[in-house]
This record gives structure tokens, C-alpha cells and sequence, in this order.
């Protein structure tokens, strides 16, 4: 369940020296553009006040000659065209009559216009004027001149027309030379603008870029990041508050880290197994716990929710929990496997608070095979032991009332004497092993343990047992390691090995034999108690040990069995660290191994 914490930088320094030069390279083109259209407006403005001075004097000294121009208007355009020329006035001179007909030009045979001379002029833009308001101004291309002409038209009083023309080519020429100039000095500025920027945005970007590498630095999980160096002015501002952003990051993220790993540690410590999925049945976390119950260790965190019956019968139960929303309360199921080794599991499914989007559900499972058995097991040990007790309390107190019901005999007494000892002597050792059953049961250690021989325990047990074998005819056989040392108390080890070797009596044929042989395999003692009684049949070995279980119930009660003994040896095996087990055939006897571990002193 682990989250990254990251922190996304979208910084580019090569973005800002670009945006810097070229704001300054479109403001300095702007500038220069605009400070160059004003220059060459001004220029032209004043070249054109020059020409109109020049062609205004001109035309009003011709137009008040109407008599001579319309003597001869062609020689009058020639004459008076070269006498500005001698003046250093290059200036066309043409003659129109009131209907814009050329009568006279200075130009003539031929037209700088891209009319021809006899052509009509009434539409030109300085004649249009010069009609309206007596006097008309026009700059345009001359076609057949490739240049272009400054026009000025005055009306003469006869409703006629006469109009100058000056060539502004040498104008054009300077407006030329000048836009080239210009062009120049703006690449030239450019160049120096964009110089200047950019050393001057390196600089500028110099404390972004660290902030950068710092930024990246934090953002891959180096939370030590800091800006190193003064800076000063907003920079300085900027820099010390993200070091206090870098500061309180880290440590807001090691706190959600250590808390998370102790969260973690938690789930992963339990004893259940927990399980989270989505909608789509992925996985999101699991602890190892659950894939223990599930059988499922390969099973990782984005994988889908599959395998055995199992897992299908708790996928299923989680997608149903998912489909009823959070709002739900949480819900108890009851998991069986099937087989011969059955266990149960109880699973409480709910959906995760505030995941609706996601649809998680999160699940705890928590295996009850060991406490439904040790319910099951409780339950029986109550049968079995009001059982236990009932059949000698009813024996005791029916030869009670059978001698309390008159006079009997001597004889009878005694006979119901005995039977009320034989039974009070059964309760007695009834209570007994259940006793020493409920103090070794649940026992860690033996704090009366002490560094016993073995063959001397074994020893002494069999000379104890001995009458008991006399009586039913059994002979006893000790073969025993003397350098057998075990840590453990003699009573308890005594009540061991007297069990054992007590039920091989007892559970003998006449003339059989009962055979203890001790010896050492490695760091282990390996005790052996061989009988040639009746043998026990296959089926009740899985259960030999188990309190109140007998192979042969009626049997038992005969010889006197509690139905305790082997499920107390069993008990005191596990007290001293070691096991009992058993093997057997039917007609040809039994033989019980216990393995203790040998003292270390």
C-alpha cells in the first residue's frame, strides 16, 4: 500500500532566453520600423513641399502668359521647358486644352505618360483636381519613363490647362539607399540585442535553473534537495520559501513514510491474512499472512484476484460486497475447503470507505480449523467425561441402594464392598490423570525439570510395574544406553514411560513380553516400548492419542483404563520437546517411539 510522493516540474530555461530575446528582438524591430516610416515620411514630406514651391513659382509666372501659350502652345512647352532647364529645372512642361487634349508637350514627339501626346488627359488625378479647385497634385509611375513623376495642374482662364511635371527619382534613389541603411543598422542591432539578452537571461535564469535541479532532485526521491548561494530581490524571496517548502515536504513525507511502514508492519505482523482488490478483481495489496491461507505466494499486488475454489468462493464474495456500495456493513462469511484435510476460514468483507470510484474491498481472513477443533474437541471432553463419571457414580450408587434395600448376607456385603471400592478407585484415577492432563497440557516448561538418567528412570518404572506383569503373566526386558541423560522431572518422565509400558501389560497375551529399548541417534534419545500383545488395527491410529479415545471400549473398562494415559504421554512428549508416535498390526503387537532431546550439560 505503499504511495510515491511527487512533485512534478515543468521548467524550461531554454523557454525563457528564447521568450526574452525575442520579445527584445520584436521590440527593437518595432522601434526601428517605426522610427525609420517616420524618418522617410518626413523626408518625402519635405522633398514634396520642395517640388510643389518649385512647380507652383513655376506655373504661376506661365499661367498668367495665356496669350502666348495659346499662340503656340507646342513651342511655348519647349521654350519654357528649357529655360527651367537652364535654370537646373528639369521640368516637362504640357499644354491642355478644356477638354484634356494635349496641344502642346515639351516631351514631344513622345509621352512619359502611358498615354500617347494626342491623347486625352481630362481624367488624370492632378487635371480632376485642378478643375474642382484650380489647382491639382499627383505622384505616380511613368510607364514609359520607368520613373515616377511629381504632377502639378493649374487651370488657365481660357478653361484650358497647364500642367508641370518634375521626376523624383533621385528622391526614390535616397528613400533607397536609406531603407537599405536602415535594414543594416537593424540586423546590426539585432544581432547586438540578442547578444545582450541572451547573456543577460543566462544570468537572470542562472538561480531558475538551479531551482530546477533542485525541483528534479525532489521529485525522483532525494528529499535533501536544497538552493545553495545568496541570491537577493525576489529571486531570494523565491529560493528561502522553497527551501521551506523542501523542508516541510520532507518532512511530511518521512512522517507519511514511517507511518506507512508501521501500518505496513502491522498488517504483515497479523495473524489474519488481509486482501484488497478493485472492481476489476486486481489486487491492491495483500499481506503474507493471506497468501499463507490462500496458498497463493505467488500472487502480486496488480494481479487478478484467481486460482482454487477457494480463491474463486472469496473473489466472489468480495465483487458481491463491491456491487452493494460502502454503505453496506460489513460481512461475515464462512469459507470450507473441501478434502480430507478440511479447514475453515472466517472472512468479514467490506467495501473501503471513500473508494466508491475504485470499488475496493477490503477483506480479513482469519482460519478457525484449529479453534472449531479445539470447540469440537471441548464439547467431547464434556461427553466423554460426565460419561466417564456417570458409569461408576451409577455403579456406586446402585450397590448402595441394593444394600440399603434389607438384610444381606455377610457374603453379598462384601461383594458390594468391593464393588464400591473398585468403582471409587476407578473415579480416583480418573481425577488423577485428569489432573496431571490439565497441568501439562497448556505447560511451556517443567520448572521442576532436572538432568535425569534415563535407564535409571526406565529402571525404576519397570521394577514399580513389575507385580502388574507378574499377575498377567508378561515378561519385562530393559536395553538401555547407561550414558542417557534427559532434562526432566523423574515423576513426570516416570508417568511417561509407566503409561506406556502399563498399557503393553495390560494390552498383552499371556506369556507375551513387554521390551523398553533406550538408545542415542544424534542429539536425541530414542526410547522403544515393544509389546507382542493384541495389536492395534490401522484405523485408530490417527486418534490414539486423543483424550477418552479406546480402540476397544469394553476391553478397557475391564482392565481399568481411564481412556487418559496415551493422550498424557503424548502431552508430556510435547513438555520435554519431544514427540511420541506408534506403530502396529493387528495379532502381532504394538511398538511406541519417544524422542527426547538428550541434555546439553
Amino acid at each position: 500500500m505503499k504511495q510515491k510522493n511527487r512533485i512534478r516540474i515543468h521548467v524550461s530555461n531554454g523557454s525563457v532566453k528564447q521568450r526574452l530575446m525575442l520579445s527584445s528582438s520584436i521590440i527593437l524591430c518595432a522601434g526601428f520600423c517605426l522610427a525609420f516610416a517616420l524618418v522617410a515620411l518626413l523626408v518625402q514630406k519635405q522633398y514634396q513641399e520642395e517640388f510643389t514651391k518649385r512647380l507652383d513659382a513655376s506655373l504661376a509666372i506661365m499661367e498668367t502668359q495665356g496669350n502666348k501659350i495659346w499662340a503656340n502652345p507646342q513651342k511655348y512647352a519647349r521654350e519654357e521647358s528649357d529655360r527651367l532647364s537652364a535654370v537646373g529645372q528639369q521640368v516637362r512642361i504640357t499644354v491642355l486644352d478644356s477638354n484634356g487634349d494635349v496641344v502642346g508637350d515639351s516631351e514631344q514627339p513622345g509621352d512619359v505618360d502611358d498615354n500617347t501626346v494626342k491623347g486625352n488627359h481630362l481624367g488624370r488625378p492632378e487635371i480632376v483636381q485642378a478643375g474642382k479647385s484650380g489647382r491639382g497634385y499627383n505622384v505616380r509611375l511613368s510607364e514609359n519613363a520607368g520613373e515616377r513623376f511629381y504632377y502639378a495642374a493649374v487651370r488657365l482662364p481660357n478653361q484650358g490647362y497647364l500642367r508641370a511635371a518634375l521626376s523624383i527619382a533621385d528622391l526614390d534613389r535616397v528613400t533607397r539607399k536609406f531603407w537599405v541603411g536602415s535594414l543594416m543598422s537593424l540586423l546590426l542591432g539585432l544581432i547586438l540585442i540578442c547578444t545582450v539578452t541572451w547573456f543577460m537571461a543566462d544570468r537572470f535564469t542562472l538561480p531558475i535553473r538551479d531551482l530546477t535541479k533542485v525541483a528534479r532532485r525532489i521529485s525522483e526521491g532525494d528529499l535533501s534537495g536544497r538552493m545553495q548561494g545568496q541570491y537577493t530581490g525576489e529571486i531570494g524571496d523565491l529560493t528561502h520559501s522553497f527551501n521551506i517548502m523542501a523542508e516541510s515536504t520532507e518532512q511530511a513525507v518521512l512522517q507519511t513514510q514511517k507511518k506507512q511502514e508501521q501500518l505496513e508492519g502491522v498488517l504483515q505482523g497479523m495473524d489474519d491474512g488481509v486482501l484488497c482488490v478493485d472492481r476489476n478483481n486486481r489486487i491492491v495489496f495483500l499481506n503474507q499472512r493471506a497468501r499463507e491461507l490462500l496458498h497463493a505466494r505467488d500472487f502480486k499486488e496488480g494481479g487478478i484476484l484467481d486460482g482454487s475454489l477457494l480463491i474463486r468462493q472469496l473473489a466472489d464474495r468480495m465483487r458481491s460486497a463491491g456491487e452493494a456500495g460502502e454503505g453496506e456493513p460489513a460481512r461475515r462469511e464462512t469459507l470450507t475447503t473441501g478434502g480430507p484435510k478440511e479447514r475453515q476460514y472466517n472472512v468479514y468483507i467490506a467495501p473501503i470507505p471513500g473508494k466508491r470510484e475504485d470499488g475496493e474491498v477490503l477483506a480479513v481472513i482469519a482460519d478457525v480449523t484449529r479453534m472449531r477443533r479445539l470447540e469440537q474437541l471441548r464439547s467431547e471432553f464434556v461427553a466423554n467425561v460426565t460419561h466417564e463419571l456417570k458409569t461408576p457414580l451409577t455403579s456406586i450408587r446402585g450397590s448402595i441402594e441394593l444394600l440399603r434395600s434389607g438384610d444381606r448376607d455377610e457374603e453379598t456385603r462384601r461383594y458390594f464392598y468391593d464393588v464400591l471400592d473398585i468403582e471409587a478407585e476407578r473415579l480416583h484415577h480418573l481425577i488423577d490423570d485428569m489432573l496431571v492432563l490439565s497441568q501439562i497440557e497448556n505447560a511451556k516448561e517443567d520448572p521442576s525439570a532436572r538432568r535425569c538418567n534415563l535407564k535409571e528412570e526406565l529402571m525404576a518404572t519397570i521394577e514399580r510395574l513389575r507385580p502388574v506383569a507378574e499377575k498377567a503373566s508378561v515378561a519385562l526386558e530393559l536395553d538401555a544406553d547407561a550414558s542417557l541423560y534427559c532434562d526432566c522431572s523423574p515423576t513426570r518422565i516416570g508417568q511417561l514411560f509407566g503409561n506406556l509400558i502399563e498399557n503393553a501389560i495390560k494390552y498383552n497375551v499371556p506369556q507375551g513380553r513387554v521390551t523398553v529399548i533406550a538408545r542415542q541417534q544424534r542429539h536425541m534419545a530414542i526410547v522403544r516400548v515393544r509389546d507382542t500383545g493384541i495389536g492395534i488395527a490401522q484405523e485408530h491410529l490417527d486418534r490414539l492419542f486423543e483424550r477418552f479415545y479406546r480402540v476397544d471400549t469394553s476391553r478397557s473398562r475391564e482392565i481399568g483404563g481411564t481412556g487418559l494415559g496415551l493422550s498424557i504421554v503424548k502431552h508430556l512428549a510435547a513438555l520435554y520437546h519431544g514427540e511420541v508416535s506408534v506403530e502396529s498390526e493387528v495379532g502381532k503387537g504394538s511398538t511406541f517411539t519417544v524422542r527426547l532431546p538428550l541434555s546439553t550439560e
